[in-house]
């Protein structure tokens, strides 16, 4: 039993991709259904890792979408003016996309890193400046890249993503989050979030910790602009403006911040709705705006706040001749 609660996601993301195979064979999902359903899982992502640092360890972080345009531009550069298709044999394709979208990672972690370790002593306001700011400086140095595409747009990008990779990326980042956020670093990042000054006391090197968290939900967010890039296949600043940024934002306090649960159920159900109301034509968006509103006035702390499925909590193990209360 234990056994099946731990390898429970991973079988579930295996049904979810069998199951959506199955409808798009049999024509029930066309390739816009399919599309929509990769553009949730990677919203789920950057979720995901912006929940990290907002959710988890307490900061307020509103720039996340410069990390996605630094992982998604990083990674089409190396698959595009580095490694183009056309001098690669076709076997090796797929790993040279698994090494950009790595790459992306990283690069988007360092600077994380890089803009969340003088930073990250600045609280609230503050530091939600600092990250917008940041955001802003990543798109307008784009902008001046011609490389890149500059203003113009980065196109021809490999379109690499598929339905397959986007799954195994997201279980990925659920797994390693999973891991991380019921380890010591996680519980030392919840102290940061709960009281500071007390964690503080008792020893947690609290920057230390914000920084960490910063770090590794940059690079989700760098991980998630590389599959978007290789999906959409052309990349343009302004897509990663501030109200990207706020999209996420939206995404993660709807579903309930502290929660992955939550993080994964505002992504996909917002992703989603936009898509449903799209028939409605210009009053799609009224609408939208309507179902936030009521959200954040009936369930403030979102759809799942402060709670989380069981499959997602491992189970802690005991010390043997452990006796809980004693």
């Amino acid at each position: 039993m234990d056994t099946l609660r731990k390898y429970l996601p991973i079988l579930g993301l295996a049904a979810f991709y069998v199951l959506v195979m199955a409808l798009r064979k049999a024509g029930v999902l066309t390739s816009y259904y399919v599309q929509i359903l990769m553009f949730a899982m990677i919203n789920c992502m950057v979720t995901l890792g912006l929940n990290l640092i907002n959710g988890f360890t307490g900061q307020f972080s509103i720039g996340q979408a410069g990390f996605v345009a630094v992982g998604g531009y990083t990674s089409a550069a190396v698959t595009t003016l580095l490694l183009p298709s056309s001098v690669l044999v076709p076997a090796l394709r797929p790993l040279i996309f698994l090494v950009s979208v790595f790459i992306g990672g990283i690069v988007a972690g360092i600077f994380g890193y890089l803009i969340g370790k003088p930073s990250l002593r600045l609280k609230g306001d503050y530091l939600a400046i600092v990250t917008l700011a940041f955001g802003e400086i990543i798109r307008s140095l784009i902008r001046l890249i011609p490389q890149v595409g500059g203003p113009r747009g980065f196109s021809g990008i490999p379109r690499y993503s598929n339905l397959l990779w986007i799954v195994l990326f997201f279980g990925g980042t659920i797994w390693v989050l999973r891991n991380y956020i019921y380890s010591s670093f996680g519980r030392a990042c919840i102290a940061c979030r709960e009281d500071e000054l007390a964690a503080g006391t008792m020893g947690v090197d609290t920057t230390k910790y914000k920084v960490m968290a910063f770090t590794i939900g940059s690079a989700i967010a760098g991980v998630a602009g590389g599959l978007l890039a290789h999906l959409l296949g052309y990349l343009h600043p302004d897509q990663f403006n501030y109200l990207k940024s706020i999209d996420f934002l939206v995404y993660l306090y709807a579903g309930g911040a502290g929660s992955m649960t939550g993080s994964i159920m505002g992504a996909t159900l917002l992703t989603i709705l936009p898509e449903m109301l799209r028939f409605l034509s210009g009053w799609r968006l009224v609408i939208y705006g309507i179902a936030l509103v009521f959200l954040m006035l009936f369930r403030p702390q979102g759809i799942y706040g402060g709670k989380e499925l069981p499959f997602l909590v491992p189970k802690i193990r005991r010390p043997e001749g452990y006796e809980g209360g004693q």
